[in-house]
């Protein structure tokens, strides 16, 4: 088959390596000047990485997932412990019930967690929340942090997202992640996917193409957008990005820190903890979401009732397409962690090599149930 895969961040190499090694002649188009998307890396005048669309762990359950990535690079074996500042103390995150004794309402807070109701609540993403933290825990780290973040009021999210990335620890564990295999690329990501697309052809700084011309079309890129926005706009969040140098950090056993508080900013990295690198300075980055318009970079698809029906409307139509088949966070309108998202790679695998032989219903209902499954 020939085919075209549009958008080199992970999804697009992932897809565009998958396909290459069983035999298919593809080519990759990225409209910037450089592969990586979201995952570049850079290295700044004190040769400290950085990402400059933020900081990105690497973990992962999956063998083929853990072998695929492995195959570009070696990881570093870094372990994410994330913190967050609350009334000007360090707590973790996910927060445990041993760190809720630092708390001034910790008798509030336990007899609202005794009080919990034993079925979760999923009218949204507020009630969902309140019933796993308890209504003093939602308003210290979740409730402000979550604004920020979607911009939008947490009754408007789906409490899918609640139970996929919140958590209150029974146990003293401090670990982001629960996955044994973590890290990040010992030569960064822009490395990683580099080799990952050795052998294939790329064409940056390109934006047109003539779906014509391949059997099928890969879309990595945001599927209204490639839709000429025909059912409306699907809302994505974004985020701006400040630097600070050689600033005090709270605790190095941390490479992130959330900052529910905070009037603007979400988190803070410090990459010199993620990259594992040895240096008398360090390199900051301050977070502040911001609304993805056309002169900023859509990074995070906002999981609302609304937002899901339009992405149902643009997925049937791009599935009635002769050749176009979506893929990755902004082709699927979906939130996918790295691992997850080389996963669907994976799996969409064999839907893309019969694309021409199942109907629009059978790609929109395999489609579906894959990004639903992740």
């Amino acid at each position: 088959m020939k085919i075209l895969v549009v958008g080199a961040g992970l999804s697009g190499c992932s897809a565009a390596r998958l396909l290459k090694d069983r035999g298919h002649e593809v080519s990759l188009i990225e409209k910037r000047g450089e592969v990586g998307g979201l995952c570049i890396t850079r290295t700044g005048d004190d040769e400290l990485r950085y990402e400059p669309f933020g900081a990105r762990t690497f973990h992962a359950k999956s063998s083929r997932v853990r072998e695929f990535v492995a195959r570009f690079d070696d990881f570093n074996g870094y372990v994410h412990r994330k913190g967050m500042i609350i009334n000007g103390r360090l707590f973790p995150f996910p927060m445990t019930k041993a760190a809720i004794d630092g708390l001034e309402e910790k008798e509030r807070i336990f007899e609202e967690l005794k009080n919990r109701p034993a079925i979760i609540d999923k009218t949204n993403f507020e009630t969902a929340c309140i019933s796993i933290f308890g209504r003093t825990l939602y308003g210290y780290f979740v409730k402000n942090y979550t604004v920020k973040m979607w911009g939008v009021d947490p009754k408007e999210l789906t409490a899918e997202w609640a139970q996929k990335r919140l958590e209150l620890r029974e146990d003293d564990s401090e670990g982001l992640f629960k996955d044994e295999w973590q890290g990040l690329p010992c030569h960064g990501y822009s490395f990683l996917l580099e080799r990952m697309i050795d052998g294939i052809h790329v064409m940056v700084n390109t934006t047109s193409f003539d779906p014509a011309g391949y059997d099928v079309v890969i879309l990595s890129a945001p599927i209204d957008h490639a839709m000429d926005f025909k059912f409306g706009r699907l809302q994505y969040r974004g985020l701006r990005f400040d630097y600070s140098k050689d600033e005090e950090w709270e605790d190095d056993d941390y490479g992130t820190i959330n900052l529910p508080q905070h009037p603007r900013y979400i988190r803070k990295c410090n990459f010199k903890i993620l990259h594992k690198q040895k240096s008398s300075h360090s390199l900051v980055q301050y977070q502040e979401p911001v609304a993805a318009d056309e002169k900023s970079v859509p990074m995070y698809p906002v999981n609302t009732e609304e937002n899901n029906r339009i992405f149902d409307r643009y997925l049937k139509k791009v599935c009635a397409t002769k050749n176009i088949c979506p893929i990755g966070r902004l082709g699927l309108f979906k939130y996918l962690n790295m691992d997850k998202a080389v996963e669907v790679a994976f799996d969409m695998v064999a839907i893309i090599e019969s694309y021409s032989e199942i109907t629009s219903e059978e790609r929109y209902k395999k489609i579906k149930a894959i990004a639903k499954s992740h």
